[in-house]
């Protein structure tokens, strides 16, 4: 068998992917990070970021991961990956055609968009339905606005629409940690309708004491979110909405692969977690080499 391209194909480029590659590299190990649009991941639509020591921004945030990764010698790819194979030495395929071999597999692929699971959702999608509140919140300037979810980009997101929208309600059939605050409001509950004909107009909502009617122009969606791990063999330890299920170190149930970020199950989507994910998975992997070498 020919000796595998690298030591890790690291597959998506975000926070938990750039990390894991870095530290990978700086550990001495020949190392490709892989995505398949630019690096930086969800960083590339987030404004102001809460969750980092430093004040910073999500895209000079990603400029700078991606930028230490080149430094500590990460080769950076580009390609949507379709099919894993192998079991160390792995095999990758990307839907151009190349392929790509490595010792061993960190996913950092992330989240696929959210969805509302409404019947008509896509006839909103681009016209009032959105996933990024740092692209599109400033079409929805002084109008009223819905953030559908309460986890840790919704929170993010919600942070950066409260400036702009005139009214933000939030909705959530589960905790919700934003409190109420001027223009602020939080309702425990689902989103049942979207209704509009030129773009959308007003969503029904339906709580514990029923349902009502609420003026939107935008709804920002961070529910109903799978993790982005389509091309994985079946046979890997799935949990029961789709995550990857990894041990303490973020190896999965196949020898050599490794998940990282809000791929792997129990993910706090905290973008701090998600770097320091990428870091000690990416120690192990050194570790796990290393033994094999």
């Amino acid at each position: 068998m020919n000796q595998p391209t690298y030591d890790l194909i690291v597959v998506g480029a975000g926070p938990a992917g750039l990390s894991a590659a870095t530290e990978a590299a700086n550990a001495g190990l020949a190392t490709l990070c892989l995505d398949k649009l630019a690096p930086g991941g969800q960083l590339i639509n987030l404004g102001e970021l809460q969750d980092v020591e430093e004040p910073w921004n999500g895209p000079d945030l990603a400029a700078r991961l991606t930028d230490d990764a080149t430094v500590a010698g990460v080769e950076i790819g580009f390609g949507e990956v379709t099919a894993l194979s192998g079991s160390g030495p792995w095999t990758i395929e990307t839907a151009d055609g190349e392929r790509h071999s490595a010792r061993a597999i960190v996913i950092a692929t992330g989240l696929n968009k959210g969805k509302l699971g409404l019947p008509n959702e896509a006839d909103y999608e681009g016209r009032g339905l959105s996933h990024c509140a740092h692209c599109d919140g400033p079409l929805y300037a002084g109008l009223p606005v819905v953030v559908a979810g309460a986890n840790g980009w919704a929170e993010s997101e919600a942070e950066e629409l409260a400036g702009l929208a005139g009214k933000l309600t939030i909705v959530d059939d589960g905790a919700i940690a934003i409190k109420d605050s001027g223009n602020v409001h939080r309702i425990a509950g689902r989103i049942v309708s979207l209704e509009g004909g030129d773009g959308l107009q007003s969503v029904t909502v339906e709580d514990a004491d029923g349902r009502q009617v609420l003026p939107a122009n935008a709804v920002f969606v961070y529910i109903g979110q799978s993790p982005a791990a389509e091309f994985l063999p079946d046979s890997l330890a799935r949990s029961a909405t789709g995550h990857i299920v990894v041990d303490a170190e973020g190896r999965a149930s196949a020898a050599t692969l490794f998940a990282v970020g809000d791929v792997r199950a129990g993910a706090r989507q905290s973008l701090s977690d998600a770097i320091a994910d990428g870091r000690r998975a990416a120690q192990a992997v050194a570790a796990a080499l290393k033994m094999k070498s």
